[in-house]
């Protein structure tokens, strides 16, 4: 590993499932994702909605950021992104039916993400990325790299819904040597990454690679899915650490050190 590394701040943290899942000994509760108004069919944006405003209302209660949204960026990272509206969209287009604007697919990831920032007062950069293979290196790489561009904070969402028969099909075309397994359950994970002040370093614990067989049902979200039940598990100890994560993308490999934020 090379010593390229970064330290962060961890602020907060959100994993949604709205069937539930046990992880191990974890048990991620259900959580039903309300409907967003101007968008229809799919859980992918209520999915994206839910997990930004579970991870966000102990930083701002549901409030604006204020002057703080001026330096916030928005990440959303996903493999097949609104894969029902486009298989919906794509079955009426088949069929000869008049096609609905709503379910133009291509646009939905960058539109919730346009509530989020109205809801929030967000007007920093927002980002849309699809990207094979495990998603936990090359979403944090993008995030770290927006850091350093200038931004305090970032609010990284990883989301994918569970595959059907259709969507599988694609998968198959995507994968590579970096093979993952699609998603089984519909899922979004967020976190709220900072800037980090200069202090010293507390006790680590290191993030691994994924092998729990318990994780994939989260397909190519399994790392952060992992990276989330790390943070969760040393948030309850008196004294939390650092999670050091190794990261592999197409900027290189570098370790990133997420303090944890005690409030």
């Amino acid at each position: 590993m090379t010593d390229t590394r970064s330290e962060r701040l961890l602020v907060s943290e959100a994993l949604v499932v709205p069937s539930g899942v046990t992880v191990g000994a974890t048990t991620v509760e259900p959580v039903e994702a309300r409907r967003v108004p101007g968008f229809v069919e799919s859980a992918f944006s209520p999915l994206v909605k839910a997990v930004i405003d579970r991870c966000l209302a102990d930083v701002t209660g549901g409030a604006a950021f204020g002057e703080d949204g001026a330096r916030t960026g928005l990440v959303l990272a996903t493999l097949l992104g609104d894969s029902a509206t486009a298989d919906l969209g794509s079955r009426l287009l088949a069929s000869g039916q008049v096609a609905n604007p709503l379910l133009f697919f291509q646009s939905v990831p960058t539109t919730i993400l346009g509530v989020v920032a109205r809801d929030y007062g967000i007007t920093g950069p927002t980002t849309c990325v699809a990207l094979r293979g495990d998603l936990r290196g090359e979403a944090l790489d993008l995030v770290d790299t927006i850091l350093d561009d200038g931004m305090d904070q970032v609010l990284l969402v990883g989301i994918d819904l569970a595959v059907d028969g259709r969507s599988l099909s694609a998968h198959a075309q995507l994968t590579d040597e970096r093979h993952v397994g699609a998603a089984q359950v519909d899922t979004a994970v967020a976190f709220l990454i900072r800037r980090a002040d200069s202090r010293p370093r507390s006790a680590e614990v290191s993030v691994a690679p994924v092998t729990d067989e318990h994780l994939s049902a989260f397909g190519n979200l399994a790392g952060l899915v992992q990276l989330y039940l790390t943070v969760r598990a040393e948030r309850e100890v008196p004294a939390p650490g650092t999670v050091t994560v190794d990261m592999g993308s197409a900027l290189g490999e570098r370790r990133l050190h997420l303090l944890l934020e005690v409030s």
